[in-house]
């Protein structure tokens, strides 16, 4: 193929290496893409798993700002749901974002739902009727969508809320 022709090679892009904490953002940096290429290859199920740890992350961070959780908290211990009245206790009112009238129950809910597809593809009571497994994907595509949405919905507002914060302490 004569030069002129040839594709453009393309440049690998520099990496911006954060200020401060590049571990955590290189661990994002991870799970966006994992979610991304799960959600892509129809692994719903990973996709869901790291929505939570973003999510739970991206509370946990706000509520140790807010002074709700103490720094040196054990993150193990603290589970989804306590995490989530805990921040609902702190932030009372609605949060409206695109697509949910409150963030706060958009995550709640989903949260229910992320234990259903979670733990819902085998489990159920001897003698019951078992769930048809393409509904079961069905579902699990639904929450994986919803939960990429409501992830990037709480980390922009976990970052307002502290810049917020901060400004009015100035």
């Amino acid at each position: 193929m004569p030069p002129a022709q040839r594709p453009a090679k393309k440049r690998p892009q520099p990496v911006p290496i954060p200020d401060r904490n590049a571990g955590k953002y290189f661990s994002y940096r991870e799970a966006w893409a994992r979610i991304k290429k799960a959600r892509g290859s129809g692994f719903y199920l990973e996709a869901v798993t790291l929505e939570e740890s973003i999510i739970t992350d991206r509370l946990i961070s706000f509520l140790v700002f807010a002074g709700e959780i103490q720094s040196g908290a054990q993150v193990e211990k603290l589970n989804f749901g306590k995490l989530i009245q805990l921040w609902q206790k702190r932030v009372p009112e609605p949060i409206p974002v695109p697509d949910f009238p409150d963030l706060r129950l958009a995550i709640a809910n989903w949260r229910k739902h992320r234990n259903r597809v979670v733990h819902g593809m085998v489990k159920s009571i001897p003698g019951d009727g078992h769930r048809d497994v393409i509904d079961f994907l069905k579902e699990a595509q639904f929450v994986a969508f919803q939960g990429q949405a409501l992830a990037r919905f709480l980390s922009d507002w976990v970052e307002k809320a502290k810049n917020r914060t901060r400004k009015n302490s100035l």
